[in-house]
């Protein structure tokens, strides 16, 4: 345990320093750690050529030292100073980056305090530089734009984007306006195909929106603050006059909260999009004999009554699954798409790995609705109850993120084969999941004779998941993936020709249909663990050779059952995963 008043006897040799009681955190109000200590040093800085007291708390947190402690610039002290690079709107300073995995010392916590205090000490101190200052304020934009100056200040962080900044296409966007999308208000994109999937997604979660004027100007911004009125975001488009132009044509055709002014900043080798609007304008009332006031729709911004009202400020968050999957892996992965036959238990679960990778496409193929026994081993729940599977996974898919374009079919796959084969054959891979060997060797035949021209997994496990199956099948493989399945002694199963283990492995509830092979949900997710990465191997990596995958499930579970198994099964631990040409 750290004796913090012999820490603070240390420290106090170095700097003037005091620990703060209850009272006096309470008159402070400041975002400290919950019933935690908290001690002000008042120090010195050289800033402009001339001494400067600044006072300073340091905040530690319960768990210190596992947890960094937090410094704060007392208000008095940020008001002489401001603006400053790397402090925040609860006026912490950014000593450390919190995203990286710091090691705190476990001893000599004096020399480490010291470190905190001088470093924020230099970060104050750096601002003086004015070409430091600029080049900071640009990469930390963001945090700034959003600040509140004032208590009269707007600030919105409710528009998100698509833009593609190497297309030349004009940028357009909607508003939501009965109810917000996921917290947004706003979409714009230079992608005529984004735009359509929002405009798809929100009518479906019945959220109305309608065009929006979009203005787009230079950045005019250096330094904050950025709290801007009507009368001075007037000046700032005036700058140019074809925008301004533009503006009082937009403003004439658009409510002025449906009018967006958008600009760049170009910040750590990606654009930012951030702008504003007028969100509490007020429209002067007519003369007698129906004419305005005014001249101009335009001038209700520079009445007396409005011009001094602020703009809302917008951040739009980049939300293109580039940049997303960016974010994630830390590169671009060229995007691939996929059809899935069979959104059962497998097929359902199967989704969890595969929306994951570079897929930007999904058609799903399912007639069956998900009934109360399929939810314990679904990926679906309670809530998707009677409702077609393909619609439950398409929710999945899509509030994972709406740009993801997905088909659903609610019919059989045999079905579509015979009259929509394109939607099979328009996807990069097909995943059949559906457990029957004659619709599997239905479209084994179809590749062989060139209905079905992509490369193509199967999925089936038997019962208590003795084992997991996966064949990868190139279409000039089908013929021999067909004679591999219709093979009665299929050669890695685990149970031994399960259908003289019938009685054991498929159980009855009490009436006919209600027949079912039992296996665990857990198992089946060891299984598709496991041969995920084959998985991605095959559609991200191109590994283009037909394979065989066999899992071998709980060999003392199947025992246990009184289950005979198979010399395979004998021949491999359980869990392994067994690798064969095709």
């Amino acid at each position: 345990m750290i004796d913090y008043g012999l820490l603070l006897k240390e420290f106090s040799k170095i700097e003037i320093c005091k620990n703060l009681e209850c009272e006096e955190l309470k008159a402070l109000d400041y975002k400290f750690f919950k019933e935690s200590i908290v001690w002000e040093i008042e120090t010195e800085i050289t800033f402009n050529h001339k001494n400067v007291d600044v006072k300073l708390y340091l905040n530690f947190p319960n768990d210190f030292p596992f947890v960094t402690p937090k410094i704060f610039i007392s208000k008095e002290s940020y008001h002489n100073l401001k603006y400053i690079p790397h402090i925040n709107e609860d006026l912490s300073i950014c000593v450390f980056d919190e995203g990286l995995n710091l090691i705190l010392p476990k001893t000599n916590f004096v020399v480490f305090i010291e470190l905190i205090v001088s470093k924020a000490k230099k970060l104050i101190r750096d601002a003086e530089d004015i070409d430091y200052r600029k080049k900071e304020f640009k990469k930390e934009f963001k945090a700034y734009w959003e600040l509140a100056y004032s208590k009269n200040d707007v600030i919105l962080n409710l528009g998100f984007h698509t833009i593609n900044n190497s297309s030349d296409e004009e940028i357009k966007g909607i508003k939501f306006t009965n109810n917000y999308l996921s917290n947004y208000e706003y979409f714009i994109s230079n992608n005529a195909n984004d735009l359509k999937k929002i405009k798809e997604y929100a009518k479906e979660y019945k959220c109305n929106f309608k065009e929006i004027g979009i203005l787009i100007i230079e950045n005019n911004f250096i330094e904050p603050p950025f709290e801007l009125t009507f009368t001075e975001t007037l000046t700032i488009i005036k700058k140019d006059n074809i925008n301004y132009n533009k503006f009082k044509d937009l403003c004439r055709s658009n409510d002025f909260d449906s009018v967006l002014v958008i600009f760049t900043n170009n910040s750590n080798s990606s654009n930012e999009y951030y702008g504003w609007t007028y969100k509490n304008l007020e429209i002067l009332s007519r003369k007698k004999g129906g004419l305005r006031k005014i001249n101009s729709k335009i001038d209700h911004l520079s009445n007396l009554i409005n011009k001094k009202k602020y703009a809302t400020r917008i951040t739009f968050d980049n939300l293109s699954l580039d940049r997303l999957q960016l974010r994630t892996t830390g590169y671009i992965e060229s995007k691939k798409s996929l059809v899935i036959s069979g959104l059962g238990s497998i097929g359902s679960n199967l989704i969890f790995y595969l929306k994951n990778l570079p897929i930007n496409k999904f058609n799903l193929i399912d007639k069956e609705i998900l009934s109360s026994e399929n939810i314990n081993r679904h990926l679906s729940g309670f809530s998707f109850l009677k409702n077609n599977k393909v619609d439950a996974i398409k929710y999945e898919l899509k509030n994972s993120n709406p740009l993801i374009e997905v088909e659903v079919r609610k019919k059989s796959v045999t079905t579509i084969i015979q009259n929509e084969v394109n939607f099979i054959n328009d996807c990069d891979f097909h995943i059949v999941a559906v457990g029957k060997t004659m619709i599997e060797e239905f479209i084994l035949k179809a590749s062989i004779e060139e209905k079905l021209t992509r490369p193509l997994f199967i999925f089936w496990v038997e019962p208590f998941l003795a084992s997991g199956q996966m064949l990868f099948i190139m279409p000039n493989d089908a013929q021999r993936a067909l004679a591999l399945i219709k093979n009665e002694n299929y050669p890695y199963s685990v149970l031994s020709n399960s259908e003289k283990q019938h009685d054991k492995t498929y159980l009855i509830e009490g009436s006919c249909q209600t027949g079912y092979f039992p296996y665990s949900a857990s198992y089946l997710i060891q299984f598709l663990s496991t041969i995920f990465p084959y998985i991605k191997g095959h559609i991200v990596n191109n590994d283009n050779v037909s394979k065989v995958y066999s899992w071998i499930g709980n060999k003392e579970l199947l025992n246990s059952k009184g289950l005979v198994i198979t010399d395979f099964a004998n021949d491999n631990n359980l869990y392994d995963l067994v690798i064969n040409d095709l």
